[in-house]
């Protein structure tokens, strides 16, 4: 194994781009937490290692556009995955602003988050920002499945929506309806009638969302 850069520090973990056996590859380090119990800290980061490396397999062999698995070592909580040559989806619509392209990537975002969803995953973190055009063979790719979970709730699967609809909102606010009808349309074709659903409860989550904002902006104007 060989670790030639850090790309990404986060709260949980360190991202490297190296070469595992001669193959391009991501190595995630899940980060040791002092506030935390030794012990507990250890079956947290090991497990979610499982968990994570679990979670992309069940992907990789039901279809779904995710990064292969090539090893893990649960013990030193890292994880080694396929390098996915391309450029980040969220790149792409902030860089060349390509309308044309827009209905498009959404639609395929949308066919491939109903896939994971129809196999009981939830990815956890649904934004531009974990998704890839490849450059190898033009289709789109889900990374980061490090807050991702098993389930059958629909409202899990409503919180994905939410989330990717939020970052829409924030990052792509231009764009935000093209590329969200479009999503819409390639979830329904793989998630058929559930997707109203879904979609109900995603209204409840903003609703919900909006209430606890009003009374945050009420407190602090009595304040």
């Amino acid at each position: 194994m060989e670790k030639l850069r850090l790309i990404k520090r986060g709260a949980e973990s360190n991202i490297y781009e190296g070469y595992f056996l001669g193959i391009h590859a991501i190595f995630k380090q899940r980060i040791k937490k002092s506030y935390r119990n030794p012990e507990l800290d250890h079956k947290i980061n090991y497990e979610r290692t499982i968990l994570e490396a679990k979670i992309i397999y069940t992907a990789l062999k039901n279809d779904v556009n995710v990064p292969a698995v090539l090893f893990i070592d649960p013990n030193n909580y890292l994880l080694v995955i396929e390098y996915i040559e391309g450029e980040i989806v969220k790149d792409i619509i902030n860089t060349n602003n390509p309308t044309q392209l827009l209905p498009n990537i959404g639609k395929r975002i949308g066919e491939l988050t109903g896939k994971l969803h129809n196999i009981g995953i939830a990815h956890g973190d649904l934004t531009t920002n974990n998704l890839i055009l490849s450059s190898t063979n033009d289709d789109i790719f889900i990374i980061d499945f490090g807050l991702s979970r098993r389930t059958q709730d629909e409202e899990d699967f409503a919180t994905d929506l939410h989330v990717f609809l939020r970052s829409l909102e924030s990052v792509h606010s231009d764009f935000k309806d093209i590329i969200y009808d479009a999503f819409i349309e390639g979830y329904r074709k793989i998630m058929g009638r559930k997707t109203d659903e879904i979609l109900e409860l995603v209204k409840d989550i903003r609703m919900r969302g909006r209430y606890v904002e009003e009374r945050r902006k009420n407190r602090s104007i009595n304040e």
